[in-house]
């Protein structure tokens, strides 16, 4: 199915493109290191981090937040800022792709897990209450929006990441093609 949708629809494989750029430079920005990023579904059927033989992933990028693990382990409580931060990373291709084409077809899949991780919060006290299906609308919009700015603000390295993937470039190379961009346009860092 996929490989016909490419050769029918050629603006399919750079929607997944810049969608999954999208979800990279997020998380890279908000100090989150990306794992694996692929853009294919017989690129995910080959990573474990994806699934493997056993998933219906057609593209996907992997990250870890360190803080949000240690979080959802019960370490310690679930914080506001790593809710933030999920939201930011997980609606980041939902942004790309309304960035580059006036609207995004693909993150389905993006929004059910957001759906789902906000969803699971169970509140404890201290005046937290559920999240709702407006709470949980209210938190797309604003994480997609964050997205959206940060995808603007660093656009030579969105760019530079873009072009980086799409030679086919390892994590090593997409992450020099950032920090190149970002170095070569005095774009300043993100406190993290």
């Amino acid at each position: 199915f996929e490989t016909a949708t490419r050769i029918v629809m050629p603006e399919y494989r750079e929607k997944i493109l810049r969608h999954e750029a999208g979800h990279f430079l997020c998380a890279y920005l908000l100090g989150c290191p990306v794992e694996g990023c692929v853009l294919s579904s017989w690129a995910a059927l080959q990573d474990a981090r994806f699934g493997g033989r056993a998933t219906s992933v057609s593209a996907g990028t992997s990250f870890f937040d360190r803080d949000l693990s240690e979080e959802m382990n019960g370490q310690r409580p679930l914080s506001r800022d790593s809710i933030d931060r999920y939201s930011v990373i997980v609606m980041g291709g939902i942004a790309a792709e309304a960035i580059n084409f006036g609207r995004a077809d693909g993150g389905a899949g993006d929004e059910m897990a957001l759906v789902r991780f906000l969803s699971s919060i169970n509140p404890r006290g201290g005046g937290a209450v559920t999240w709702d299906a407006e709470r949980v609308k209210n938190q797309a919009r604003w994480g997609a929006m964050q997205a959206v700015l940060l995808l603007r603000q660093y656009k030579a390295s969105y760019d530079a990441l873009v072009d980086a993937l799409e030679r086919g470039g390892n994590l090593g190379e997409c992450i020099y093609a950032i920090e190149q961009a970002a170095r070569e346009t005095g774009e300043e860092p993100l406190d993290k």
